[in-house]
């Protein structure tokens, strides 16, 4: 049974599904991947959008980086929904950053990727037709013509002088698009946000724009061309079309909800009763406009009866559930002849459902593995630690598939965005975390330790203001606890000698790895995240550095624990895999039998030296026997689509009491067990 004293109970929150557990069983049983991760994490809205509904019980929705998922039965289980979502080319999945979907069609839905399109999917989700790359294919949201489900817009994220287009059309079913939105600002300078089209008239495009003066843009033709609205409110986000009543729109702006019923040439301040909480989420109950709900983050869920004049919070959403970021988005699914309207809403936790209009909330977690992971570890017993961000900071396994959150007790800045995660090597209590520092400092860094297996933490003492980095990464000493490295692109080399309560700040060289010594924890290997600069050593615990390795960008470093002078690194930005002999003195290439074009995590087997795992970006995961003279393809497949990496950093660990399992991941976590 799970442990009531925790904020996250392990049983009604995070435990596998039937389903789940019997999905893990069959990945261990044939020797390839399955998803272990945390069954949480947020469900990632394009602007406008979050859950797309077939029905009240078949929803599709993305979780960012961690994939897309589906549901047949209302979120009581979950599965992953993928099959044809890949990049033709390297075969590895892009990042779905957001769906929109058909109105006159609900089958049909696209999604768009950070950097690689838009996909079509014409049965819900369960397939997808290939990628189209627009010419500037970094995009941010997508909408559908109300009636013609063939016509779809895409809109661009960052817009860049090299590859011009901030807005584009298809009227073929996204299978190709023409560059429209004269008129929208194209500068770097500016961050498009979202696209929607009128559901009263589909010439009627609106734009919002983040980043400059005006911020909302309007198009009555198509979206050919755009007009700005210089009484829009300053900092629009999120636009909300009336369903029914043409000209009438809400928009949800930094400041707070404003409505325009005059096609947006004027607004007036709405949403009395919301808190003071930044760019809410709406959603219209379109058998009911009246009726409209609002996300407020931690604040809880709001609704309102008039037409978003005024809101009350409804209570169905407790405090544990509005953990980390709170609730996130919210939608309303259709009524059907036999059952009313379902209220669906987004939290760190993973996504809740309410059958009696928001009063009372169930949570709907089972098999949604969301979570965006930025590192792992394994503790002094054996245990596996998850560090993740826009959740709720730190899961800890309690068996395979199953987890608690032990960061509960951590300041809500640093629980939403943890950066890197390590354990003791000799306590199974012990953890250090990096993480972001909580207000007013927040674009800091902040170290936080505990004791108690995350009971309580307490934050470390750093001699001066570390940036924060997602490039970030712990190491204890194996031989000696109390000497604890921190790195950061940002933070440097920070070490501490009294296992983590005070840190000295030795250097201010952006940094991405650390690998210690197994005997002597004065020596110790880095690596540069992205400046090139190559690898260091020191043999007086950091305090004077020694390039070893001229150039290159080193995330991946591992130490043979038998043979102390072995040393490998992996590039962050090529297939490069590179070993010392000799204690950095010398290194050479070893790649024979690898694939793909950069490494995103290396790890060794303590038992058998000799055996090293390598993940690959766009090509999978691979094993060496013999001190990496050669390596072999263990998983080609899942691996590779898995490693998708367009944001946040991956992390690869070997079980410490099982070496056949390897742990690895950057969206949810996939677990290979070696044969």
């Amino acid at each position: 049974m799970c442990s009531m004293t925790r904020s996250v109970c392990i049983c009604l929150v995070l435990a596998c599904s039937s389903s789940a557990r019997a999905e893990i069983g069959r990945g261990a049983a044939n020797g390839g991947s399955s998803d272990v991760g945390p069954e949480a994490g947020l469900v990632w809205a394009s602007a406008s959008q979050s859950f797309l509904f077939l029905s009240w019980e078949e929803v599709l929705v993305t979780s960012g980086r961690a994939g897309v998922y589906k549901t047949f039965d209302g979120g009581d289980s979950w599965v992953r929904r993928m099959r044809g979502f890949v990049d033709l080319v390297t075969g590895v999945e892009p990042y779905a950053l957001g769906l929109c979907q058909a109105p006159s069609a609900p089958e049909i839905a696209y999604a768009v990727t950070i950097q690689d399109g838009i996909a079509r999917t014409a049965d819900f989700g369960e397939t997808w037709e290939p990628i189209t790359r627009t010419n500037n294919p970094q995009l941010e949201d997508c909408a559908v013509d109300p009636g013609d489900p063939s016509m779809v817009y895409a809109l661009v994220g960052i817009p860049d002088p090299l590859r011009p287009g901030v807005l584009f059309k298809s009227v073929d079913s996204g299978r190709s698009f023409s560059t429209v939105g004269n008129g929208l600002p194209d500068e770097r300078t500016a961050f498009p946000f979202s696209v929607v089209v009128a559901p009263t008239n589909a010439e009627r495009l609106y734009v919002s724009i983040q980043g400059g003066p005006l911020t909302l843009y309007v198009s009555s033709d198509g979206g050919l061309n755009f007009d700005p609205l210089p009484n829009a409110p300053a900092g629009s986000f999120r636009i909300y079309p009336h369903p029914i009543a043409d000209g009438t729109l809400l928009v949800s702006a930094l400041d707070g909800v404003f409505l325009s019923t005059d096609g947006g040439a004027s607004f007036a301040r709405v949403g009395a009763g919301l808190p003071a909480a930044s760019t809410f989420a709406l959603a219209i109950d379109t058998s009911d406009p009246s009726v409209i709900y609002s996300t407020a983050r931690q604040y809880g869920l709001y609704r309102s009866v008039d037409g978003a004049l005024t809101f009350e919070r409804l209570d169905g959403l407790g405090e544990r559930d509005l953990l980390g970021l709170g609730v996130t988005t919210v939608a309303v699914s259709p009524p059907s002849a036999n059952r009313a309207s379902a209220i669906y809403a987004g939290t760190s936790l993973g996504p809740f459902r309410s059958d009696d209009g928001g009063q009372t909330f169930v949570p709907i977690h089972g098999g949604y593995r969301g979570a965006q992971v930025h590192d792992l570890a394994i503790d002094a017993a054996g245990r596996l630690l998850i560090a993740t961000i826009n959740s709720v900071g730190v899961f800890r396994s309690i068996k395979l598939g199953t987890y608690e959150s032990i960061g509960d007790t951590l300041p809500r800045d640093t629980a939403t965005f943890v950066l890197a995660v390590a354990a003791s090597p000799d306590n199974p209590e012990v953890y250090l975390v990096a993480g972001q520092a909580p207000e007013p400092s927040s674009q800091l860094a902040a170290l936080f330790r505990t004791t108690d297996g995350g009971r309580t933490w307490s934050r470390a003492t750093i001699s001066g203001e570390v940036g924060l980095s997602s490039v970030t990464r712990i190491a204890f000493a194996p031989s000696d606890a109390r000497r604890v490295y921190v790195v950061g692109s940002s933070a440097g080399l920070l070490r501490s000698d009294d296992g983590g309560q005070v840190f000295d700040r030795l250097s201010t060289l952006p940094l991405g790895s650390v690998a210690v010594h197994p005997v002597d924890p004065d020596i110790i290997y880095l690596g540069s995240p992205n400046t090139g600069l190559g690898l260091n050593k020191s043999i007086d615990g950091g305090r004077t550095l020694q390039r070893v390795f001229a150039s290159g960008d080193f995330t991946a470093l591992a130490i043979d624990p038998q043979h102390p002078q072995t040393i490998y690194a992996g590039s962050r930005m090529t297939n490069l895999i590179i070993r010392s002999l000799d204690g950095g003195q010398t290194f050479s290439a070893v790649i024979a039998g690898l694939d793909g074009d950069r490494v995103l995590g290396l790890g060794i087997d303590r038992l058998q030296p000799m055996r090293l795992f390598a993940w690959m970006h766009a090509g999978g995961l691979f094993r060496s026997e013999n001190g990496a003279d050669s390596w072999i393809a263990v998983d080609a497949d899942e691996a590779r689509r898995r490693s998708t990496v367009q944001a946040g950093t991956s992390a690869l660990v070997v079980a410490a009491d099982d070496p056949a399992r390897v742990y690895f991941g950057n969206g949810s976590v996939l677990q290979f067990v070696n044969q």
